[in-house]
């Protein structure tokens, strides 16, 4: 009995543990319209605790500085929620952008809402301030709109007092890859909001981001986030991160088929069985040549009309030529002499393949 009173007892002051420690909120900031407000609530029925706070604006690079520093003393009594309004300029008399880091030895929970002060105000964006244990190194941030009606910022925060990589890539309403961005973080550093359109380099012309998602790794686990913006309310929706568990498909480099084709009177010698093993995506390379006379050659897809060779002349003791094309569709393909004043046997040379 007395051991299980024991282990029970471990268990409990474990759980208790693990609720207390750090708190990070992402993004706050006092910036023209822009205005945060933060909630501290203290679940104990027994006892007051003492919360402090530091501000760590955006682009300050290394803020291990002000980690390292004096920090703001918040008290919050037993079964009580401390209210902070605007607590960029109220608690730390600070204006812009940047994350805020809570820490205390004893359990709490911090929330935080950013809104725009625009006519009566906004609803605003409001987000749950998680703890170190809830950083990751792979994660995805998704539904995102930086198209259209809307625009898209994204942030993180690198909650590690260590230099931290982190290689994002951004994906279009196809789920295609479009374009890569590789960011040094320095020790707490505070990254964004971040506009997508200027965050990734290199994003082609016309790509479809009305429903575009981001994913990230790291060396070191970050807090990453995205602020989806109505562009005539100014509302914004906060998207949280997600763990992600996977990873993008392999890429298959398809081996290039060969076949050789020699023309003759009257007569295509090629491999068709090899035609027609042929599937979708595989590379096909066709050398053709002339052993006699002179021939046409072409290759076309029947059901479309469309020419995978275009139509040329060869002749005998004439160069060979290579044509490479990658199969794109299922169907019917044949391919012919296109020169009818070869010869009497003309309408002989030619043959077809079916792609599965």
């Amino acid at each position: 009995m007395k051991l299980r009173i024991a282990l029970l007892l471990s268990l409990v002051l474990v759980a208790s543990s693990a609720l207390a420690g750090d708190r990070w909120i992402p993004i706050a900031g006092t910036v023209g319209n822009f205005h945060t407000d933060t909630r501290i609530l203290n679940p104990s029925g027994t006892k007051d605790i003492e919360v402090s706070a530091y501000f760590l604006p955006v682009n300050a690079t290394d803020n291990s500085g002000r980690v390292a520093g004096t920090p703001v003393k918040i008290q919050i009594a037993k079964r009580s929620m401390k209210v902070l309004d605007d607590v960029v300029a109220s608690v730390f008399s600070a204006t812009g952008l940047g994350a805020i880091l809570l820490t205390c030895p004893d359990d709490f929970v911090a929330t935080s809402r950013i809104y725009a002060q625009v006519g009566a105000s906004t609803l605003g964006q409001f987000s749950i301030a998680p703890g170190p244990g809830l950083a990751v190194t792979k994660g995805v941030v998704i539904q995102l709109k930086p198209s259209g009606a809307f625009r898209t910022n994204v942030g993180a925060v690198n909650p590690a007092n260590a230099t931290t990589t982190v290689t994002w890539q951004l994906y279009d309403k196809t789920n295609a890859k479009i374009a890569t961005a590789t960011k040094t973080m320095a020790a707490y550093e505070v990254t964004g909001p971040t506009n997508i359109l200027g965050f990734f380099p290199g994003i082609p012309s016309g790509a479809d981001l009305s429903d575009a998602w981001v994913s990230f790794s790291s060396t070191n686990p970050i807090f990453a986030y995205a602020s989806v913006i109505d562009n005539a309310s100014t509302d914004p929706t906060f998207i949280d991160m997600s763990q992600d568990t996977g990873s993008d498909p392999p890429v298959v480099t398809p081996t290039t088929k060969d076949f050789n084709v020699i023309l003759s009177s009257f007569d295509i010698s090629v491999n068709t069985s090899g035609l027609n093993a042929l599937k979708v995506g595989d590379v096909v390379k066709m050398t053709v040549s002339c052993s006699d006379g002179t021939h046409g050659f072409a290759l076309v897809n029947l059901d479309d009309g469309t020419a995978l060779i275009p139509d040329s002349l060869y002749s005998a003791g004439g160069a060979s030529k290579e044509f490479t094309f990658t199969v794109q569709k299922k169907g019917n393909y044949t391919y012919f002499c296109s020169f009818p004043s070869c010869g009497t046997g003309h309408t002989e040379m030619v043959g077809t393949f079916k792609v599965n």
